[in-house]
């Protein structure tokens, strides 16, 4: 099955296509260490400026962040976890999210057995082009090799308004809920 496929390396964004060989992404992406792409576009994070290629091979080490797209995988393999507020730090990325665990777990200590965590409700918030730049996303997966930090936070600390300044992508379909009305 070939899957969009979407990440952030150290030094650029990546977007391409993917076979995927397996259930969902986690476990495609645990159990290599390189794979081809194509139709890929390298986005600088410094200038903005764009490489395309067409069927590179993409080691997992070169990637920090991953967006988790394609099918969830087996329903019966799925296991009931709890929800813990969380921020990485890996390369210029900052990333919110939920990381779950059996609720029996300690997430924080169980994290170094996993080639790639997954992080639900993410916000990932690095610098483009010089500009402080959100993507909010429903769920990403972060190389653990990579992450410097991980870190439990509170409520107040995971909701949007921890840095007001940065741009959001508001998609402009979307319903207004804040009772803000303008014109």
């Amino acid at each position: 099955m070939r899957i969009p496929f979407s990440a952030y390396a150290s030094d650029c964004t990546v977007t391409a296509e993917v076979e995927l060989e397996t259930d969902r992404l986690s476990d495609f992406l645990a159990a290599t260490e390189g794979f081809d792409v194509d139709h890929a576009a390298f986005q600088a994070l410094d200038d903005g400026r764009i490489v395309e290629a067409d069927g590179p091979t993409i080691q997992l080490d070169d990637l920090c962040i991953i967006a988790a797209t394609g099918p969830r995988g087996r329903p019966e393999r799925r296991l009931w976890t709890r929800q813990y507020p969380a921020r990485a730090r890996l390369g210029p990325y900052t990333v919110y999210g939920y990381l779950h665990a059996a609720p029996t777990i300690d997430p924080f200590k169980n994290a170094d057995r996993r080639t790639v965590l997954a992080f639900s409700s993410s916000v990932v918030e690095y610098d483009f082009c010089g500009e402080p730049t959100r993507v909010e996303t429903e769920t990403v997966l972060l190389n653990r090799a990579k992450i410097e930090t991980l870190d439990p936070v509170t409520a107040a600390e995971f909701g949007p308004a921890t840095r007001p300044e940065l741009k959001t992508v508001v998609d402009p379909r979307s319903k207004d809920l804040t009772g803000d009305v303008s014109a």
